[in-house]
């Protein structure tokens, strides 16, 4: 392993997966984002009707 702890690789390792799963979501959230605005927004603070 050349200098680096298991420790430290295991963070190292960690990290990574978490940028990537992280970067995979992102993804995912762009798509459905652009899935979403293809359909026509619903009516602004139609949420408040109960309040």
């Amino acid at each position: 392993m050349g200098g680096i702890s298991a420790a430290q690789f295991q963070t190292n390792y960690t990290f990574a997966l978490m940028k990537m799963s992280m970067r995979d979501a992102e993804a995912q959230a762009q798509e459905m984002i652009e899935m979403l605005s293809d359909m026509p927004a619903p009516a602004q603070y139609g949420f408040d009707v109960w309040a």
